[in-house]
Formats: structure tokens, C-alpha cells, sequence
């Protein structure tokens, strides 16, 4: 289902840590996928998964996509909340665009 411009979506999530969490809980729609930015201020990488079994840089078959701070990546995706993200370490947040 393709978003009209005009009804895109933004956020921000904060607090994540070592626990995997959804990145958007309230079935938000995205056109083509989001934009999910890492912080400038965070410490360490986040990482990234598709479901909540997602890792930081402990598995090879589980490893999310690493974001360090200030990179950007944009994904396909129906919802928001099909994405999940972790932190390597300490409490870091994204800020996110559906496209």
C-alpha cells in the first residue's frame, strides 16, 4: 500500500539497550519502507533485525545491521514496526522517516 506524501510518518525511539525492542508499536504504514537515522550522540552502535531476535555483534546467523552514530540506513518494509533494534552496549536511540 503506497503512502501519499503528504501522510508520511516520523519518530524517534530512546532507550535502547541490550534487549531487543520494536522500533514502532502503533502499525504505523510506510509506502516504500522507513529511513532510520542513529543519533549523533549515542556511544555505541545499534543494530538493526527484522523479528526480536535480533543481536549486537554475538552471532553470525542473528547479528543485525550495525548503525553507528550518525549513519543512516532506509529499508523496505510495510510497517515501522516490522523493524526491531538493539544496542552493542549502553542507551542509544534512532530517529526514524517512513519514505
Amino acid at each position: 500500500m503506497s503512502v501519499a506524501a503528504t501522510d508520511f510518518r516520523h519518530g524517534r525511539k530512546s532507550g535502547i539497550t541490550t534487549t531487543a525492542v520494536q522500533m514502532e508499536t502503533t502499525g504505523v504504514l510506510a509506502g516504500k519502507g522507513v529511513l532510520i537515522k542513529a543519533a549523533s550522540g549515542n556511544t555505541d552502535d545499534v543494530y538493526i533485525g527484522r523479528s526480536s531476535t535480533v543481536t549486537a555483534d554475538s552471532s553470525d546467523t542473528t547479528d543485525g545491521f550495525p548503525l553507528s552514530a550518525n549513519q543512516a540506513l532506509e529499508i523496505e518494509v510495510d510497517e515501522a514496526g516490522d523493524v526491531f533494534l538493539i544496542a552493542a552496549s549502553g542507551t542509544q536511540k534512532v530517529f526514524w522517516i517512513t519514505v
